[in-house]
């Protein structure tokens, strides 16, 4: 019997990952292709589309290339992406804009004169997406307003996969997981919202055709396809978001099965059989498939807020990761009493607020750089436990929670999340868990297969729970003070 293969390709925010699998969803090979974000002023997070597209192409014909002659029985391609991209292209699919990133907060000011004048939780209740810069909703009122002229002529509206999947099929689709990112689509309906869509000033017919996640693409680009060395028989399936399928590849789709991920940011998501949202806007619901919502929260500070204070540490002293480590473990949970609210670059959810910034509190001359740099990791983790705690206050009790991420390879980080959470954390040996996810979309029995799979456990230890609880209790009682200081040098810095 011929082996057939299948490649998931994730499309992030740093780098494109291609992965080809076997039908066992076992790896054979990986590839992968960074690229660079624009960020020449406050606010921006820009990109080259072309570059983007030059490295899903690399990556895919390096995957064809090293397994050549088995890649002639790669049946599907199937994406993953990063959401709340944005770009403008011309009717032909020429570029007319960057892509703004999710990071990219250019329109900020815009979205607060917005808010200004009448209250957007209407948008949310329809959306599922939160009020914030990083959605194409706001990025859509700055562009109204400073760049009018981009958004007529029939200039199409799009995301970064949106711009992929055209070059290689000619079929201009949004899955429904990334609309549902956007701020434009409405849950109920699972079609373009019209009273959004009028509120922005656009025509519907901008927008691409919204289709389910197991789509496949009923035409292909012959050229697209010879230049990379694909059959002309692989198929190619749209897929979902990056957040929502890592989900399925991480097997935590059963109703309020927790995935928590932690690399460069963070993110908690729960699976629900039905559409969740958080009365106070602080949480998102975004479509995966059928009965099947993601609800959670995304914050922006994670493993970099580690990196940033590693690097200000490298200035005075040369130390490696491990021996930073090193430090953390001579000190106890808590940090002595050290507490460190880590919105280092503003923040989503819990907050949504784009503006807010980081604080230590209760530093004495007594703190090492051990204690200072725990702080800023048991921040990070208070930060997402407040995101766990209004998922499961509004769709109850987290079953289990399976974790993936950078930090991951830190033994001292996965105690210390299992201690924080006070849960025992689930970790399978499958990596890359959003391109497992864009590979299992059109066959979610493949969760027999992920079932036999060997896990790791690591049990949360009693007395540090006790410890992180108490520390965990303070940090609840000074968040509030916390926004009140931003708020009142917010205020002093407007007048």
């Amino acid at each position: 019997m011929t082996q057939k293969f299948k490649i998931g390709i994730d499309i992030g925010t740093t780098s494109t990952k291609a992965i080809l699998y076997d039908e066992h969803f076992e790896v054979v090979d990986a590839a992968s292709k960074e690229y660079l974000t624009i960020r020449e002023k406050m606010g921006m997070a820009e990109q080259n589309p072309d570059l983007i597209l030059a490295a899903v192409q690399s990556v895919i014909k390096r995957l064809i290339e090293q397994t050549y002659p088995q890649s002639k029985k790669i049946t599907t391609l199937s994406f993953s992406s990063a959401m709340h991209s944005l770009m403008i292209v011309s009717t032909e699919g020429e570029p007319l804009t960057p892509l703004y990133t999710w990071a990219d907060n250019q329109s900020s000011f815009q979205l607060e004169k917005a808010k200004a004048v009448q209250d957007l939780d209407w948008v949310y209740k329809k959306t599922g997406t939160p009020i914030h810069p990083m959605s194409p909703f706001s990025k859509l009122l700055w562009l109204q307003a400073d760049s009018p002229e981009l958004l007529v002529g029939g200039n199409r509206i799009i995301g970064i996969k949106e711009y992929i999947t055209y070059f290689l099929t000619g079929e201009l689709k949004v899955d429904y997981s990334i609309a549902s990112a956007t701020g434009l689509f409405n849950l109920q309906s699972l079609d373009w919202d019209p009273d959004i869509i009028s509120f922005l000033g656009i025509e519907q017919e901008v927008l691409s055709d919204p289709v389910d996640t197991n789509y496949v693409f009923k035409r292909i680009n012959p050229v697209a396809y010879k230049e990379i060395g694909l059959s002309l028989e692989t198929q190619i399936i749209i897929g979902a978001s990056d957040g929502c399928l890592a989900n399925l590849g991480l097997n935590a789709i059963a109703n309020n099965e927790v995935a928590m991920t932690i690399g460069t940011s963070g993110a908690v998501r729960m699976v629900s059989d039905h559409i969740v949202l958080d009365p106070e806007g602080r949480t998102f619901c975004y479509y995966l498939a059928k009965d099947k919502w993601v609800i959670g929260g995304a914050v922006n500070n994670g493993g970099n807020a580690f990196e940033w204070f590693a690097s200000i540490l490298s200035k005075t002293e040369v130390m490696n990761y491990d021996e930073i480590n090193n430090l953390m473990e001579t000190i106890q949970p808590g940090a002595d009493g050290l507490l460190f609210f880590p919105y280092l670059n503003g923040e989503r959810s819990p907050l949504w607020d784009a503006s807010v910034q980081a604080h230590f509190i209760g530093l004495s001359a007594n703190h090492t750089t051990g204690h200072l740099i725990r702080a800023v990791m048991e921040g990070v983790l208070y930060n997402l436990v407040e995101v766990l705690n209004i998922l499961e206050t509004n769709a109850g009790p987290a079953k289990k929670l399976k974790v993936n991420g950078g930090f991951l390879r830190s033994a001292f980080w996965k105690q210390m999340a299992a201690d924080i959470f006070n849960k025992t954390l689930t970790i399978t040996p499958q990596f890359e868990s959003s391109c497992l996810g864009a590979v299992s979309i059109d066959q979610m029995d493949y969760l027999e297969e992920l079932k036999k799979m060997r896990v790791i456990e690591v049990i949360p230890i009693e007395e540090n729970v006790k410890a992180y609880q108490k520390s965990y209790e303070l940090y609840q009682k000074l968040s509030i003070p916390i926004q009140q200081i931003h708020e009142i040098k917010a205020n002093h810095r407007n007048n």
